[in-house]
């Protein structure tokens, strides 16, 4: 009896860890919605114009130069999102460096029936990938950060942080609808903290009025 119970329990087991997949998959391909709280301050308004272009270098944090290759990959993706609002990069003659930080953070907590199995990860670093090894109910915590300076004299021109909590693990494509979010109020900046709607699907990304 207490082989039957084992194998039925491996069974349900692999018919959930089944389940999980193929949600996960069918997800990549439907549109959703991705929504952020966001609080940007412009710290400069005088001196920042409303319109670009607005040439930039990259500027890295020591963590950021050793681990350069998440953050050459974190800076391509962010490259189209920034030149939607007029950031372009210049290496040569920048007028502003920016400084870009993110963090994912996995929240994992045990569903109503209490199953112990864990989540293991594909890759490493920022871009791992969590794997549905049992019943558990994880969300991810996204978090992008990012810095505008004068590149003569550093002052800070502008600042954002957006923050996204939810259930789609798949990082390369939910990091560049927070950045988004994260830029939407670029150059002005806004007062108070608002939440920010990006729709997302296979054919891009469309911030909701």
């Amino acid at each position: 009896m207490r082989a039957f119970c084992s194998r039925r329990a491996a069974s349900l087991c692999s018919l959930w860890v089944l389940v999980l997949v193929s949600l996960a998959l069918a997800g990549c391909g439907t549109p959703r919605m991705i929504d952020s709280s966001v609080r940007s301050f412009n710290t400069a308004n005088a001196e920042l114009p409303l319109e670009g272009p607005f040439s930039f270098r990259f500027e890295r944090l020591p963590s950021q130069q050793a681990d350069a290759q998440s953050q050459d990959r974190l800076e391509e993706i962010a490259l189209p999102v920034l030149a939607q609002k007029g950031l372009v990069p210049d290496a040569l003659a920048p007028r502003f460096t920016l400084e870009l930080r993110v963090a994912v953070d996995a929240i994992t907590q045990a569903d109503p029936f209490h199953a112990y199995w864990g989540f293991g990860t594909m890759g490493s670093g920022l871009w791992a990938q969590p794997m549905p090894m049992g019943l558990q109910a994880t969300r991810y915590r996204y978090t992008v950060h990012l810095l505008l300076r004068d590149a003569a004299n550093k002052t800070v021109m502008f600042e954002s942080t957006a923050t996204h909590e939810g259930l789609w693990s798949d990082r390369a494509a939910v990091l560049p609808a927070v950045l988004l979010a994260a830029v939407q109020d670029f150059p002005q900046g806004s007062d108070t903290a608002r939440r920010v709607l990006i729709d997302l699907s296979p054919g891009g990304m469309q911030p909701r009025p």
